[in-house]
């Protein structure tokens, strides 16, 4: 029961934190070279989309959901078993050393392994205004693009990997830390 209690809070977690979807998709589009004569900053890529309507601001949606509830609750109910297989820490910096193992370690894996799932979001939210495309659509589009194979959703996988491995070990290690201090 408590296992099933942790994993539906991961997952309205992840839900909830899809309501900044509108950051995310104007982040992407700042990032896409495609948008650098258009954009120039926070402030005109909303304005731009506002012209679309309220769906245009929520592009991508779809897999951002699926990413989050699905990677939240898979690490919310391994973060514990992980850590309990880890020698048991006898000081506070190795307590440190495991929590960020244990979060860098989650936070990697969960990355690559939602990594297609991002690239599909990506290329959702890099257009602007036409047809709206759906996650079903985008990934058979970017499946044949890529040979059909499925290596090649992993190009620059590996980055993401060396990022979440870092990042996920300093959130997790804070946090864990801020837990023992408050």
């Amino acid at each position: 029961m408590k296992f099933a209690i942790c994993s539906l809070a991961a997952v309205l977690a992840g839900t909830t934190e899809a309501i900044f979807t509108p950051l995310e998709r104007v982040q992407t589009l700042l990032q896409d070279h495609k948008h650098h004569d258009k954009f120039t900053n926070t402030y005109q890529a909303f304005k731009a989309l506002k012209c679309h309507g309220i769906k245009e601001y929520y592009q991508g949606l779809v897999p951002i959901l699926l990413r989050n509830g699905s990677s939240n609750a898979l690490f919310f109910g391994l973060r514990g078993p992980l850590k309990e297989s880890l020698p048991a820490a006898k000081s506070h910096s190795a307590h440190l050393v495991n929590d960020f193992f244990c979060g860098g370690l989650l936070g990697a894996m969960l990355g690559f392994l939602f990594f297609p799932i991002n690239v599909v979001k990506t290329r959702m939210q890099s257009q602007t205004g036409g047809e709206f495309q759906s996650f079903p659509r985008v990934f058979k589009k970017i499946w044949l693009e890529r040979d059909r194979k499925l290596a090649n959703l992993f190009r620059g996988a590996h980055l993401n990997y060396h990022w979440s491995l870092i990042s996920w070990g300093i959130i997790n290690a804070t946090y864990e830390f801020l837990l023992k201090v408050i």
